[in-house]
């Protein structure tokens, strides 16, 4: 009988390594991976809506084995704690609000439609600029740049009101020396450019402002209005002429997209895509009931004629240009020209 002679060390070891060179993108695709999402809208709000949607989605379409566990209506982070934490790893899917991600980057807040507020003919106009490839690829670079994210997809968030406590804002000369919330430095260069007084206030503080005549008039989302009753306290009501149905931001951190295979990597981007115009689907559905809510719990419920909004844009465009070519620099005359382009 021939003796068995034992292979080397070594060798056993290359060999060794050589497999585990070749099973991991395998196994990668095959193990079960669980990653943590976090959201920081209103509870049953639009976006809180489409996270689960999204959680579910992935689910299915890799049938069980991606889970996220979603941490809904700021129960984890709130609005500005959730952009470090999703740029350290903290956390690796989110929804980023429009208006805090432009005090990073006001490239993303003039994409978002904040930084160009009052600029825009409507909301047509604004998704045929953020449809735009060119927009989008600015967009994604401005995620790895400065958040270490890959965006996934902008969602639509819904349209704002503007709320008084005394008079409907019925032209726009009603805005003249109005003490008024807003939120950003794009937002009050254009009420002021309107000539009202911009007060900055957190979105917790608007109705305790109103009630106490801090303010005298507020702009927020639909939603915020019906779900936090500012209507209670400002119920002179007037759609705002100045914003589209704004974006949110959907990214998911540089960590833990390496972690998925190129085969998830698609499935993420696909129903992201798919969660994307579903949200403006939504957006536009959850407007109608809840302006119908306001429409009979308000003194008031006002939409301004395509006369006083044309002269709107007229009067803030010169203000809002030259906000813009400061804060974008480099990147204005790209950035603007899409948006003429799409008008």
């Amino acid at each position: 009988m021939k003796k068995f002679t034992p292979l080397p060390a070594v060798l056993i070891l290359g060999l060794a390594m050589i497999i585990m060179t070749v099973l991991p993108a395998k196994e990668a695709s095959a193990g079960k991976l669980t990653l943590t999402f976090a959201t920081t809208t209103p509870p049953n709000s639009n976006l809180e809506i489409t996270s689960k949607k999204f959680v579910d989605t992935i689910a299915k379409k890799t049938n069980g084995r991606i889970m996220i566990k979603h941490y809904g209506a700021g129960s984890l982070y709130n609005a500005k704690t959730i952009m470090p934490a999703i740029s350290k790893d903290q956390v690796d899917i989110g929804i980023l609000h429009v208006a805090l991600v432009g005090r990073r980057s006001p490239v993303l807040e003039f994409i978002g439609s904040f930084g160009a507020q009052g600029c825009w003919n409507g909301n047509s106009h604004y998704f045929r600029f953020l449809d735009n490839p060119e927009t989008r690829k600015i967009a994604s670079n401005e995620f790895e740049k400065f958040f270490s994210s890959k965006l996934l997809a902008p969602l639509t968030f819904g349209t704002g009101l503007i709320g008084r406590t005394d008079k409907l804002i019925e032209k726009i000369t009603d805005f003249k020396g109005l003490k008024m919330r807003t939120s950003g430095t794009a937002q009050a260069t254009m009420y002021k450019a309107l000539g009202a007084v911009p007060v900055g206030l957190s979105s917790k503080e608007i109705y305790t402002a109103l009630q106490r005549g801090t303010i005298q008039g507020a702009t927020s989302g639909v939603s915020r209005f019906r779900r936090s009753k500012l209507y209670e306290v400002a119920p002179y009501l007037t759609v705002d002429p100045t914003l589209p149905y704004l974006s949110m931001w959907l990214v998911i951190n540089n960590k833990a997209w390496a972690k998925l295979s190129l085969d998830d990597q698609k499935i993420f981007r696909q129903s992201a895509k798919e969660l994307e115009q579903w949200t403006r689907d939504f957006a536009q559905k959850e407007t109608k009931e809840d302006m119908a809510f306001l429409k009979n719990e308000a003194k008031a419920l006002f939409d301004m004629s395509p006369v006083e909004k044309t002269l709107l844009i007229n009067t803030v465009k010169p203000a809002m240009k030259n906000f813009a070519k400061k804060q974008l620099k480099d990147s204005f005359e790209v950035l603007w020209g899409l948006l003429e382009k799409s008008r």
